[in-house]
């Protein structure tokens, strides 16, 4: 057993044995630390363990990256979809990098310097930065020292995280009250991204049928927001977002796990998000609830800065 695996364990107790499930997160040669199924951490004597084993991971983590990343594409739906062999190229009125790339998964079906260059002419008519999502896996290994010597940057890191929810939604979410509705409300538009154009953003948020936006109000200001849309088994967690004055009060938690479980009623059991590697709160967070980074991806573009590259996801 290492850290980070699966474990269930018999453990040795004064009422008798009892079952331990959970994430391995420490191993010493005295104690077991696991993380509780609750989220809790518990301290196990080695002495105490009867039996244990290692529990094969679920689909959260086997899922393949270019299955994964077509689920999210799924998910953050852009209004214009054309396809480049199996490319996609998106495009959402400039409104995330997530809705306004070329994934390039699978064959283009021609040679990749062409396939490069339409990707740019596309982008380039719709008066658009040409822009790739470029996951760490599963794409053309050709592509990145292509895109590299011709002058395409890259943005900070993104984590992809996946969590099984029957796991996220043991976390307690506290007693805020969360309201969730079918289509965002002007104020929810607002506090997620204040720069957007509205309608812009919205055709983008309510491109799906099956798709539920949280919210916490104070004062008559939406002061957190959370999005969810379920395709099959899978939901994506996307927009969680509070505002400054509020942070560290739980909210982003709160509105989090209330979209989540409304997404379980629509069928969901496993989940996936994206978050900069560099957004520490947004980390903490995601972890406390189970989840777990899958793989990472950049954006790569030819006439944006790496800088200008940021700003897809918000502090919770």
């Amino acid at each position: 057993m290492r850290p980070g695996d699966r474990v269930s364990l018999r453990v040795r107790s004064l009422a008798g044995p009892r079952d331990v499930v959970g994430e391995l997160v420490a191993a010493g040669p005295t104690t077991l630390s696991v993380r509780r199924r609750d989220g809790e951490i518990e301290h196990i004597a080695v002495d105490d363990v009867e039996a244990g084993r290692v529990v094969p991971p679920g689909p959260e983590r086997t899922i393949g990256v270019a299955e994964l990343q077509r689920i999210a594409a799924e998910g953050w739906r852009a209004p214009t979809v054309d396809r480049l062999g199996g490319w996609l190229l998106r495009e959402a009125g400039g409104v995330t990098g997530r809705a306004n790339s070329a994934l390039p998964l699978g064959d283009p079906g021609v040679e990749l310097p062409s396939a490069v260059a339409t990707v740019t002419r596309w982008y380039t008519e719709r008066e658009l930065p040409p822009m790739f999502q470029l996951p760490s896996a599963e794409v053309d290994p050709a592509l990145e020292p292509l895109l590299d010597n011709e002058g395409w940057v890259a943005s900070p890191g993104v984590h992809v995280m996946t969590a099984a929810l029957g796991a996220a939604l043991r976390r307690g979410g506290g007693d805020v009250p969360v309201s969730v509705d079918d289509v965002p409300s002007d104020g929810w538009l607002a506090r997620w991204r204040a720069s957007a154009d509205p309608d812009s953003a919205r055709r983008l948020l309510t491109n799906h049928d099956r798709v539920v936006f949280g919210s916490v109000v104070d004062g008559g200001e939406v002061v957190a927001t959370a999005r969810a849309s379920v395709d099959g088994r899978w939901t994506g967690l996307f927009c969680v977002a509070v505002a400054a004055s509020h942070r560290r009060q739980g909210l982003g938690r709160a509105v989090s796990l209330v979209v989540l479980r409304r997404a379980v009623e629509l069928g969901a059991r496993f989940s996936y998000l994206q978050t900069e590697t560099d957004n520490a709160a947004a980390i903490t967070l995601y972890t406390d609830l189970g989840y777990r980074v899958h793989h990472d991806y950049v954006y790569r573009s030819t006439t944006a800065s790496p800088r200008s590259l940021r700003g897809d996801f918000d502090e919770p």
